[in-house]
């Protein structure tokens, strides 16, 4: 028995596509870009980030869509404070909706219906070093004591065009398919709110890392087997697994994409990616693909 008809179908359900809440989203930031060009003292560049550049998004469970969003200023971070450029922005988009947020590493304008939250859109505020052209990004809260305030190196552009080159043609194509397998399994078996689930970031991350495209057959009749992939995927990331699961990201600012998560956390994350493993070797060993609607939920197909 052949699982990848299963899993291509499963794919094809789950992947947010570049039309339909993509579009507008895309739509309502353009709207937000707009609110800035008129209202912030500096001229800025916008570009887009994240699982929408990397093609890797998928279709929330909670219907609550996102959209990251890289706001470059054109200014000096050595001679500007960084919670006083966010302040800048805002302002400006304060009464765009019913709803604006100002988080330490961006501003969150969210869009709401019947008072739910539908979509919403992250600014990260970044300022280019005339000299290197490197970017830092603005980390503050509103009232944040000095120390709080930092411009963070931020590369994030980098290792997005890193990701582009990683994998070409279809082995792309089954790179990115597994990683949105693992971000469904993730909304599946981790709470939404807090901390306690690893962030999709994280988990690209690691595909960056120890991905590699799984065939079966041989030469020209081979197919790509997302099974077999995704299996071997999680059994490296469980094999690099000491107390915790420690991963840099791969450009500035190098930190640990896994930090926020607590110790605690990280022992249950260890256990979920246990029992991932387990029902992946259990659907390859049974032929059956009850294991695998348990693993990423009942939108799996059952044949």
């Amino acid at each position: 028995m052949s699982f990848q008809p299963m899993f291509r179908q499963f794919h094809e359900i789950i992947q947010l596509k570049r039309h339909g809440e993509s579009a507008e989203l895309l739509e309502k930031s353009q709207r937000i870009f707009k609110r800035l060009r008129d209202n912030l003292p500096v001229s800025f560049q916008p570009f887009y980030q994240g699982s929408y550049v990397m093609g890797t998004g998928i279709k929330p469970l909670n219907g609550h869509y996102d959209l990251d969003v890289g706001i470059e200023l054109d200014l000096d971070p050595r001679a500007n404070d960084p919670v006083k450029v966010k302040e800048w922005v805002y302002k400006a988009v304060s009464e765009h909706t019913a709803r604006v947020e100002w988080r330490r590493p961006c501003i969150t304008v969210y869009y709401q219906e019947a008072r739910e939250v539908i979509y919403h859109v992250d600014l990260a505020i970044l300022a280019k070093a005339p000299s290197s052209g490197s970017l830092y990004l603005a980390l503050g809260k509103q009232n944040a004591l000095p120390e709080q305030r930092k411009w963070q190196p931020d590369d994030r552009k980098g290792f997005m065009e890193a990701l582009e080159r990683r994998f070409t043609g279809e082995d792309a194509g089954q790179f990115c398919r597994v990683i949105r397998y693992l971000k469904r399994w993730k909304d599946e078996h981790f709470p939404i709110e807090g901390k306690a689930a690893p962030t999709g970031l994280a988990l690209t991350v690691a595909a960056y890392h120890w991905f590699q495209p799984v065939k079966t057959g041989w030469h020209q009749s081979a197919q790509y087997d997302d099974l077999a992939a995704t299996t071997a995927l999680v059994r490296a990331m469980r094999q690099h697994f000491g107390s915790r699961l420690s991963l840099r990201f791969p450009t500035a600012p190098q930190d640990d994409v896994f930090a926020r998560m607590n110790d605690q956390q990280m022992k249950e994350f260890r256990e979920r990616l246990d029992k991932l493993s387990g029902w992946l070797e259990e659907a390859a060993r049974t032929q059956s693909a009850a294991p695998l609607q348990r693993a990423f939920g009942a939108q799996f197909p059952s044949r």
